[in-house]
């Protein structure tokens, strides 16, 4: 079996640490001391725990997070490899259905998988020809097989031209921001291989909870959210999405304060009296703010943008979320969302 590596989580080229400073905790990944794909898994566990601050303090951060098997953070992260000399990844499909495998027109097999895709593979005795690459490319993640990796490094990918990188900036609308923070976009011939294999990785900030239960209905995808169980909302930490229309009539808003002051005040009372913050929790309502890095392939990207960015249904708060993240898929890959863009265009004039 013959293993090539095709691609990678890239980060987003217009991430610029030394411009990140004030835009809330996003410079703390390049704190990292890793790899930058180490790095987001590290953040995106972090986020989890609310201690970004904390970034590259301990170097056995993700590779503990795999030893307990707390894993999902490790899926945020895609490696797309070419097979030839084997028809094995036929079979890998049914083994993890989270893994894409498709047939190029020279007859290779292209498979996409994220590190914990390729992590139960090589559990499983699977593609232990790539052991090395993955390795090379996260090394905390595949700790268990160090022994057995050969020592190889790993030609950084040079991000394709992006017309205009002022797409690619976090995007913030109404108190929320959104964030991509990597992508992986195979260079294959056709557009459908493309939507496959390509993968985006975005973190998104300001929303609520009434958001984030919308989102994660997607479930071709990977999820890494703030813990209310973990995290102590008593120390002020936490604030209300308040929707337009309450925003803009005077007395529901005035309700809506009276009803969040006085949750926040019987949370902390109920945190006094020793009551756990995953039993505190149950009295929180959906509007509050959480945090959550979520990585999906382009097609599944293509039917939450269909559902949520493009359709006059959609919810007012996932859809501005959702018309964003077309903006910078659209920016990265216009052929894959050239459809959904058309629609953004002419229904919404390019805007919320």
């Amino acid at each position: 079996m013959h293993i090539e590596l095709l691609a990678y989580t890239r980060p987003n080229p217009a991430l610029n640490p030394a411009e990140l400073s004030g835009v809330g905790d996003l410079a703390t990944i390049w704190n990292g001391q890793s790899t930058y794909q180490e790095n987001i898994i590290e953040y995106a566990g972090r986020v989890c725990y609310r201690s970004t601050h904390r970034m590259g303090t301990a170097p056995g951060f993700i590779s503990a997070r795999v030893r307990e098997g707390h894993e999902d953070i490790i899926e945020h992260i895609v490696i797309t490899l070419r097979i030839r000399g084997s028809d094995d990844p036929l079979r890998w499909r049914m083994l993890n259905r989270h893994c894409e495998v498709t047939q190029d027109v020279d007859g290779s097999w292209i498979v996409s998988g994220n590190t914990r895709v390729w992590l139960d593979f090589l559990r499983r005795g699977i593609a232990t020809e790539a052991l090395s690459v993955l390795y090379a490319i996260a090394p905390n993640v595949y700790t268990e097989y160090a022994d057995r990796a050969e020592s190889i490094s790993v030609e950084p990918i040079t991000p394709e031209s992006i017309v205009d990188l002022s797409i690619l900036h976090p995007a913030e609308w109404e108190g929320m921001r959104v964030t991509l923070l990597g992508y992986t976009q195979p260079m294959l011939t056709d557009t459908e291989s493309r939507t496959h294999h390509g993968s985006a990785t975005f973190l998104f900030e300001g929303i609520s909870r009434a958001c984030t239960h919308q989102l994660v209905r997607h479930r071709l995808a990977s999820f890494s959210q703030e813990s209310q169980r973990y995290v102590d909302l008593s120390k002020g930490g936490w604030g209300a999405i308040v929707p337009p229309a309450v925003a803009e009539h005077p007395e529901a808003k005035a309700r809506l304060d009276e009803a969040w002051d006085y949750l926040q005040e019987t949370y902390r009372e109920l945190r006094d009296m020793g009551i756990r913050k995953e039993d505190a929790r149950f009295l929180l309502p959906n509007a509050a703010e959480t945090r959550i890095v979520t990585t999906m392939n382009f097609a599944a990207w293509s039917h939450f943008l269909w559902l949520r960015a493009v359709d006059k249904a959609a919810q007012w708060e996932i859809r501005a979320m959702g018309q964003r993240v077309l903006e910078m898929l659209y920016g990265i890959a216009p052929d894959v969302f050239a459809e959904h863009w058309r629609v953004y265009v002419e229904e919404f004039d390019g805007g919320a």
